[in-house]
């Protein structure tokens, strides 16, 4: 299940048997708790923490899951980081006891990863309940941020919406955590129930990718001088270059695809779906393309896989990038 769906079937029977397996830790904290809180633990008495990552004994793990309850009405085991979900072996005897769980019994496995076909992950899928804690894209933030938003009794419109959208949009992935708490600090600071652009700018870090944003913006705006200083600025950190033309590459791709798909006539917050990107940052992507020539984008692609190699082998400077920068702004 995906998180949503878990979160919604913890309000009825609680099962005896759950893993929480993906790489979205924020999914993972947030049921584990949930799954605690509606079992009424006693955390002094009743709850037992294995953690994988410092290897416990096998034997010892499984004896815990299976034994009775000792001072308090259950008991419950948690397993931090569990790595067997993908072990080639089998372990019969902890399969059997998953099978047939004391009813006062109940284990919660966390995991990075879990295979599907593994018997282990079947048999859970069958006494108990999966969440596939899988990361959420920026194009997905809308519906958690909605949420959000509503729990903390704020609303976000027009500029502030796009203006968050824009910064978190860039991202591969969203760290929900970084979101959870930086929203939190900007709801401390507002005493009206809209939070504006100003609020945002005022009270909302940017995570490091986010700086990175500025420069393909002042790309994109023609604004070559303050690209070449934010250029310099980024020159200044030593490893910070491969990381600039990563950024760019990434950035003139995406233009060569929505100007594909623009051609296909997918315009608009549609361009979000085949871009894999946030409806808003697609739409304004695509308004962004139609100033770019195709051909202008297929040069600076090359260019910038040379510009790569002529600056890891000491052959070029930071000046090879400025020249690309310029070609872009004066397109």
């Amino acid at each position: 299940m995906k998180f949503k769906e878990f979160m919604t079937a913890l309000d009825g029977d609680i099962k005896n048997v759950y893993l929480l397996c993906g790489e979205e830790i924020f999914f993972i904290d947030k049921a584990r708790e949930k799954i605690l809180t509606r079992l009424n633990v006693d955390k002094a008495t009743e709850l037992v923490i294995f953690d994988c990552d410092a290897k416990p004994a096998l034997g010892d793990l499984i004896s815990a899951i299976d034994s009775s309850p000792f001072f308090g009405s259950k008991n419950v085991v948690l397993v931090k980081n569990a790595a067997f979900f993908n072990a080639e072996k089998k372990i019969e005897r902890l399969e059997n006891i998953l099978k047939d769980m004391q009813p006062t019994n109940y284990v919660i496995f966390t995991a990075r990863a879990a295979d599907k076909k593994r018997r282990l992950y079947k048999i859970i899928s069958q006494v108990g309940a999966i969440l596939e804690a899988e990361p959420l894209r920026s194009w997905e933030v809308d519906t958690w941020l909605d949420e959000k938003l509503k729990s903390l009794g704020k609303t976000m419109r027009g500029d502030a919406r796009r203006y968050f959208n824009e910064r978190i949009g860039i991202l591969p992935e969203i760290s929900l955590w970084y979101l959870e708490n930086e929203l939190d600090k900007v709801a401390l600071n507002v005493t009206g129930k809209d939070i504006t652009t100003e609020d945002l700018q005022r009270n909302m870090l940017a995570p490091p990718e986010v700086s990175n944003f500025a420069l393909t913006d002042a790309v994109d705006n023609k604004k070559a001088q303050k690209a070449f200083y934010l250029l310099k600025q980024q020159a200044r950190v030593p490893g910070k270059i491969p990381l600039v033309i990563t950024l760019l590459v990434n950035h003139v791709r995406r233009l060569i695809r929505a100007k594909f798909f623009i051609k296909q006539g997918i315009t608009g917050k549609r361009l979000g779906e085949p871009l894999e990107m946030n409806p808003y940052i697609a739409q304004k992507l695509g308004e962004t393309a139609k100033s770019y020539r195709p051909e202008l984008l297929e040069e600076i692609f090359i260019e910038l896989s040379e510009a790569d190699f002529k600056l890891k082998t000491g052959k070029a400077g930071v000046e090879v990038l400025e020249r690309i920068l310029l070609k872009l702004c004066k397109r």
